[in-house]
C-alpha cells in the first residue's frame, strides 16, 4: 500500500519552515500504509533536500511580484489564494527555462521559493503559509508525490 502523502507533506513543509529550534523530529506520527523499513521516510532530510533548492527563484520579477502579494495578504484564506496564484505564475515564468522539469516538480520548487522567503522576511505569516504550502502541494502534487513512491522517492534536485 501506499504511504500517507497528506501526513507526509505536512510533516515536510512544517520542518521545511521550522525553526532550528523546532527540528526535535517529534511532528506529528507520520505513518506509511506501505512495506517499506521503518525510517525510510525522514521528513527532515527531504526538507532539507528541498531547501537546497529555495534560492533558484528568489531573483526573479514574478517572485519579487508574488511576494509583495503575499506579505500584503492578511486571511489565512487570502494567504492561501494568493499562494497558489503566486506558485502559478512563478510556474509559468520559470516552465520556458525548465521545461524538462516535470510540472509537479515546478510546482514543488516554486513552493519551496516561496515558502522559505516569507519565513525568512515576513516570519509574522509562516503558520498561514505553512497551512497554504501544505494545503497546496497536498492538492497539486499528492497523486504525483504518491505515484514516486512518497517524498522519499521524489527527485527533487534541479
Amino acid at each position: 500500500m501506499a504511504p500517507n502523502i497528506k501526513a507526509q507533506t505536512e510533516s515536510v513543509v512544517y520542518y521545511l519552515l521550522a525553526d532550528e529550534d523546532e527540528c526535535d523530529r517529534s511532528y506529528g506520527d507520520v505513518e506509511s500504509d506501505s512495506k517499506e523499513a521503518p525510517g525510510d521516510f525522514d521528513p527532515v532530510i527531504i526538507a532539507d533536500r528541498l531547501r537546497t533548492i529555495g534560492d533558484a527563484l528568489n531573483k526573479d520579477q514574478s517572485f519579487t511580484k508574488a511576494i509583495k502579494d503575499l506579505t500584503e495578504a492578511v486571511t489565512e484564506e487570502a494567504v492561501a489564494t494568493v499562494f497558489e496564484q503566486s506558485v502559478e505564475t512563478l510556474c509559468e515564468t520559470y516552465v520556458s527555462r525548465e521545461a524538462a522539469l516535470a510540472p509537479e516538480l515546478q510546482l514543488i520548487h516554486a513552493s519551496v521559493a516561496l515558502g522559505l522567503y516569507l519565513k525568512k522576511n515576513s516570519p509574522a505569516l509562516k503558520d498561514k503559509v505553512r497551512n497554504a504550502m501544505s494545503n497546496f502541494l497536498n492538492s497539486r502534487v499528492s497523486r504525483w508525490v504518491a505515484q514516486q513512491g512518497g517524498w522519499d522517492k521524489v527527485p527533487v534536485a534541479m
